[in-house]
């Protein structure tokens, strides 16, 4: 194996193992939010809504409902998921099933406690997206599925995130799913937390990046 060679094999490495991270810091939030039993972010009230009717666990329903979301993206536009994208929709549901199923998580009797709590989780979430979409190895089924939307409906994409979200969380309501302040909380605080960690992660993938561009070509700021 040349030197090249094993020095991307490294750097591929490091972020594939970074992006699952930052997949399984996604899952370690939202399990917070559940415990903390003061609302969980909209696609989550979907989620719940979903195993209050089923036998299945959520972690599996965020499995089966982020395959599906990749299957009508496919639909529409009939352009192959990156890989990353499938990675995401498989792996965040069987960290939500490794985490709750662990039973580690604490459950506090103060509405303080587990206000913090929820905030601390929404933090996490926000860190964990950051990290997965510095690392750019594809889009998230939800993320995928707007913009294929935004663009076949003519509409902004921030508009048609908005309806895909109010539409989940009405949904999810409807069926059960838990709706309170901490829905709330999380349309406004998961953006910002997002920006927040976006920006030092980018950093992060790009000095890593760097790392396998040959001194003479790489640009002298």
């Amino acid at each position: 194996m040349t030197r090249h060679r094993a020095s991307w094999l490294l750097r591929a490495t490091l972020k594939w193992g970074l992006f699952l991270l930052g997949l399984f810091l996604l899952a370690l939030g939202s399990s917070m939010m559940i415990t903390a039993e003061l609302g969980v972010s909209t696609w989550d009230v979907l989620h719940l809504g979903l195993q209050k009717k089923t036998p299945l666990s959520v972690g599996t329903i965020i499995l089966l409902v982020g395959l599906l979301l990749v299957f009508v993206k496919y639909a529409l536009d009939r352009v192959t998921p990156q890989i990353g994208t499938l990675v995401n929709a498989i792996f965040v549901g069987v960290f939500m099933n490794l985490v709750l199923g662990s039973h580690l998580l604490p459950s506090f009797e103060s509405i303080w406690l587990n206000t913090l709590w929820l905030i601390f989780g929404i933090f996490i979430i926000g860190m964990g997206a950051g990290l997965y979409v510095a690392v750019g190895y594809g889009a998230g089924p939800r993320d995928g599925l707007t913009l294929t939307l935004a663009e076949r409906f003519g509409t902004s994409i921030r508009l048609m995130r908005t309806i895909m979200e109010v539409t989940a969380c009405g949904i999810g309501w409807l069926l059960g799913g838990p709706v309170f302040f901490g829905t709330i909380l999380s349309i406004f605080l998961i953006g910002p937390f997002l920006q927040f960690w976006l920006f030092y992660f980018r950093r992060i993938i790009a000095a890593i990046d760097a790392k396998g561009i040959p001194a003479s070509e790489r640009q002298i700021s």
